[in-house]
């Protein structure tokens, strides 16, 4: 049976929505948020489209955009995902399709609708209890607007460590050719450098590929401090798009990861993804024990079916 036909709005924003297959996580640490914006970001440019808001959530994705056409707007989102997945997939030591084929849009046809639809995406971390302010989520990119190391210490590269500098000019020059950030580049260039180095460096590497238009964003409202103060006081909406919303909050998968790190048995998450079904069930049994959290969060973060 055919899925109902895709509506696109010429110059109208887009709000773009998307899960995985099976509804498992996406996102378990750094390296899969860069990878992911790094080469969403590249790709954006390469068909031209204009980016008002990237929310990458656990479990979930949702983007505004413009696009000239719905041609270029599909290719835009099927490159990044294939490309994404291809990446994740030897990651994480898993085969075949990762995200759902068809990915869900809505066209915001005037500028209400659009405000709504902003509020909604940057306050997803919020409703999902991960911060108490929009801006404070890393993975929304929305205090990049005003800042350019907003979750980290300033720095010199001058004065920086030579392992630092050597980090910065190596993320440099692949930005310069526009080549995305990959699993093992990250690996490799972090290595060496302390926890408030990485922060340093994260932040860098976001300001150095980040694509979003926060000009076009802030037009929708007075000013970027007004936008803020209408995030703030209003959580939006979206009856368009048919979302999965459970009630779960979602910082009990920031808890299960730290609880993962500790364990000396596992040195990465790859090595826990890739147990087989009997070991990942044990390992739930203390995550549940752990953090209380429900059977359907722990077989998302463990990509297992439902406990």
């Amino acid at each position: 049976m055919k899925g109902r036909k895709r509506i696109f709005k010429v110059g109208a924003l887009h709000h773009i929505y998307q899960r995985t297959i099976d509804g498992y996580l996406i996102f378990y640490d750094k390296r899969d948020f860069l990878v992911f914006f790094t080469l969403f970001c590249t790709v954006a440019r390469k068909y031209n489209i204009r980016v008002l808001g990237i929310c990458l959530m656990y479990d979930h994705i949702h983007v505004l955009v413009k696009a000239s056409c719905k041609a270029d707007m599909s290719a835009f989102v099927r490159d990044y995902t294939c490309r994404f997945a291809r990446l994740r997939n030897i990651r994480y030591q898993r085969k075949g399709d990762f995200f759902r084929h068809r990915f869900g849009s809505a066209p915001k046809v005037d500028d209400k609708k659009a405000r709504t639809a902003i509020a909604y995406l940057y306050n997803n971390p919020v409703e999902k209890k991960l911060c108490g302010k929009a801006e404070e989520f890393q993975w929304n990119f929305l205090d990049y607007s005003r800042n350019d190391h907003p979750f980290s210490e300033p720095f010199r590269v001058r004065s920086a460590r030579q392992a630092m500098r050597r980090a910065v000019t190596e993320v440099r020059s692949l930005r310069e050719s526009d080549t995305p950030l990959g699993y093992e580049f990250i690996e490799r260039i972090i290595k060496d450098l302390s926890a408030g180095e990485i922060r340093q460096l994260t932040d860098y590497i976001i300001v150095q590929y980040n694509c979003v238009d926060y000009q076009d964003l802030s037009s929708y409202y007075e000013d970027f401090e007004t936008l803020l103060t209408a995030i703030h006081s209003n959580t939006g909406s979206e009856y368009q798009i048919r979302e999965e919303i459970w009630p779960d909050s979602d910082a009990t998968f920031k808890r299960m990861s730290a609880i993962v790190r500790k364990m000396t048995s596992y040195k990465d998450m790859k090595d826990v993804l890739s147990l087989p079904d009997v070991e990942k069930r044990r390992l739930a049994w203390i995550l549940s024990a752990e953090t209380g959290a429900s059977p359907r969060q722990i077989s998302k973060f463990l990509h297992l079916s439902l406990l």
